[in-house]
């Protein structure tokens, strides 16, 4: 499944890189990743980052578009340009926050045609999100270990790329890099 930035500009008005050292470590199974993960359900929590920029009618949207992301994920303005710009992006369905923070960051300034670089003003979260836990899965992927994961019987792996949010699940290692796709792929869970 491949995810990128999304450009939101004016939809805000309308409201194998690590096979051998993977299989070294312990990885949590099934029953240990659901107890790990958070908001199994999809519910998020979105948390405005004040910027002098921010109209109080801009934060008003930004609180709006909480429920319309999956987490984890930011969203980025050029302050000069503002919330209603062609640099305003969203980045989501990462597995962690600072990932989507960067990503969302340089697709803006990559987009900014002027001013100052892009902030980042949003963020969502899993609802219950706390900092430090061991594993942390987007949205779809937690979904898939109540569903295609689990259905794979005992011998299953997921792996994730954290820079881009994909992720894969497969009978063993090699088919769950495999589905993951990208160069950082690694294992997450096995069993």
């Amino acid at each position: 499944m491949k995810f990128r930035p999304i450009r939101l500009g004016l939809l805000c008005l309308t409201a194998f890189a690590i096979a051998a050292p993977a299989l070294a470590q312990e990885l949590p199974n099934l029953r240990e990743a659901r107890r790990l993960v958070f908001a199994e359900d999809g519910a998020v929590e979105g948390e405005v980052i004040p910027h002098d920029s921010l109209s109080e009618t801009d934060v008003a949207i930004l609180n709006q578009l909480v429920q319309t992301q999956a987490y984890y994920a930011a969203i980025a303005i050029a302050p000069e340009m503002g919330l209603a710009s062609e640099a305003t992006i969203a980045a989501a369905n990462y597995h962690d926050e600072a990932n989507a923070r960067t990503a969302a960051l340089a697709a803006c300034n990559e987009a900014r045609t002027s001013g100052p670089a892009c902030v980042v003003v949003l963020v969502i979260r899993p609802e219950g999100w706390e900092p430090g836990r061991a594993l942390q899965l987007s949205t779809d992927a937690t979904a898939a270990l109540r569903g295609d994961f689990r259905r794979l019987g005992r011998n299953r792996v997921m792996a994730i790329s954290e820079t881009t949010g994909q992720w894969g699940i497969g009978s063993d290692l090699t088919e769950a890099l495999a589905a993951c796709g990208e160069t950082d792929c690694r294992a997450v869970i096995d069993g």
